[in-house]
């Protein structure tokens, strides 16, 4: 275990989602949503499991069409979001700034697979 608190935030990624303000993450879904021409939603994370099973954050989505699931689980890696009132709900919480442009263009490209099926 690392004994340096900002270490270990900074190397172990789930210490850094716990920890972040939920203002980061809205930054980070803002960018996706202009990125994609999603929507901003206000969610809350679930950390789940372990020690936390029950424990919620305050976090924010960005939301893009329910039909685009399927494709973006079968990208590589897998894209995977919650599906919630006819739409898909890609958490920023559990992105980092460099991932948000690999989800564009995995959203980018499941669009276009979408329109030639």
């Amino acid at each position: 275990m690392l004994a340096d608190p900002e270490r270990a935030r900074a190397e172990i990624p789930v210490l850094r989602m716990l920890d972040e303000p939920v203002e980061a993450v809205r930054e980070r879904a803002e960018r996706l949503a202009g990125l994609v021409g999603g929507e901003i939603e206000e969610t809350v994370a679930r950390v789940g499991g372990g020690a936390l099973p029950l424990a919620e954050l305050p976090s924010t989505a960005c939301a893009i069409e329910e039909g685009l699931a399927r494709l973006l689980r079968l990208e590589s890696p897998p894209v995977v979001g919650i599906v919630r009132d006819g739409r898909l709900l890609l958490d920023a919480r559990t992105l980092t700034a460099d991932e948000v442009d690999e989800v564009a263009r995995a959203v980018l490209r499941a669009r276009r697979a979408s329109v030639s099926a």
